[in-house]
């Protein structure tokens, strides 16, 4: 095959091409193709065989990569982003929070939100947070009454401020297929790749309130590409990286895992292609502390054994250890879980007799139609709350009766009178 061959111009201009390559440190197809586009034909006032060539005209330089010596990164260092939570996240970063579905990934955002707002405080219970910021979280599977519900059970009764911001809009980034053409006096090509395009109006969403950080809850409801694809997934990770770094606002983005959690790393762990790992900055990822199987061993329910994460943490800078948090039932925060052998007591599972009693007649009906509803109100599961139902029937603090469908209720002992005991 000859050089003609491989790239594609007429085998008379073969050995202007050679020796315009003569200098060049390489002398593969694509450079031979290139100068084939940028040297023009040479022309000569007369044909005569023999007649001297004129000079070629200015060959336009090749354009090189934007390169720094390691001494001039030394002498002259770049300025350190800011650092938002210690440990977790700094400004123009990107950050990945994976984790399974109704584990509360999407809570643990709105507290990030809340805490960057006041400016203190200790994320998950145990991560600083070092300076106050302003946060958008782009709200993509709760309505507005529901967040509301979540801002006025996380604040209590603290006046919310215009810090922590929210957007409903279904905004998205999505990937495109992009094509050019070329043609010349050789011919005609085309070339494709893949290109993302993020919605304008994100930026100017960002410029214009100054938002320090931006929550994305979650990727899928967002990113309009294959999931699967790395190649797809990497053309919108790029819109964002540069978005980040044009404005210094770090991104955190939520997703879910899959189903398969055995597996050798956590983020092997997270739904869709492996690059959305790859360009994160920092990766998070929530486990359950306890398996099915385990939860059903102890006596929880479901809802409560996902009171109980591991997390994972993977960095690229200073790295930062996993540790454990609870979830607060009474105030809905994330807490640091120092002791996961004492679960026990927070499972409720060392109740008595006397404390059954207790929260039965606390209810408004002095009753429990069924052992299930028992257990649903002591957060037990059904065998654990069954025993304990029977030992306070047998101790004469409740009493059974047969309940709607002949399942077996319980109520408070009736003193003769009609009252209760």
């Amino acid at each position: 095959m000859t050089i003609a061959d491989v790239v594609g111009f007429d085998a008379d201009e073969e050995e202007r091409v050679h020796e315009a390559a003569q200098d060049l440190p390489f002398d593969d197809a694509a450079a031979l193709e290139w100068h084939r586009l940028h040297v023009q034909p040479f022309e000569t006032d007369d044909d005569t065989p023999g007649a001297p060539s004129p000079d070629p005209v200015d060959i336009a330089p090749i354009p090189m990569l934007t390169v720094r010596s390691v001494g001039e990164a030394l002498a002259s260092p770049p300025v350190e982003p800011e650092e938002l939570v210690r440990g977790m996240l700094r400004r123009s970063e990107l950050l990945v929070l994976g984790a399974p579905r109704g584990i509360g990934k999407s809570l643990a955002a709105a507290q990030l939100a809340w805490l960057l707002r006041n400016g203190h405080g200790r994320f998950l219970g145990a991560l600083p947070i070092v300076r106050s910021a302003r946060v958008l979280i782009a709200q993509g599977e709760l309505d507005q009454w529901g967040t509301y519900a979540r801002w006025r059970k996380l604040t209590g009764d603290e006046p919310g401020r215009n810090d922590v911001l929210e957007s409903f809009d279904r905004w998205r980034i999505r990937v495109v297929k992009m094509r050019t053409s070329r043609r010349d006096d050789g011919g005609s090509d085309t070339a494709e790749f893949l290109d993302a395009i993020l919605d304008p109006k994100v930026e100017a969403t960002i410029v214009e309130h100054k938002i320090d950080v931006l929550i994305i809850d979650p990727w899928a409801v967002f990113y309009a590409g294959a999931e699967n694809s790395n190649d797809e997934v990497e053309a919108a990770l790029d819109k964002l990286r540069d978005l980040a770094m044009r404005t210094g606002c770090a991104i955190v983005i939520l997703h879910h895992l899959s189903k398969a959690l055995d597996v050798r790393e956590p983020e092997d762990a997270w739904r869709g292609a492996s690059r959305l790992a790859d360009w994160a900055s920092t990766r998070v990822t929530f486990l359950p502390h306890y398996s099915e199987p385990k939860a059903k061993e102890q006596g929880m329910t479901r809802q409560q054994a996902r009171r109980y994460v591991d997390v994972k943490f993977l960095r690229r800078a200073e790295p930062t250890d996993d540790f454990s948090i609870a979830l607060n039932p009474e105030t809905l925060w994330w807490e640091r879980w120092n002791a996961p052998e004492d679960a026990a007591a927070d499972r409720r599972i060392k109740l008595n007799p006397v404390d059954v009693a207790d929260r039965l007649r606390a209810t408004t009906t002095g009753e429990w139609p069924s052992v299930r509803a028992a257990a649903d109100d002591l957060g037990l599961s059904q065998d654990p709350a069954s025993r304990l139902l029977k030992q306070a029937a047998r101790a004469g603090l409740i009493e059974p009766f047969e309940g709607p469908r002949n399942a077996q209720g319980y109520r408070l002992v009736r003193a003769p009178s009609g009252g209760l005991l």
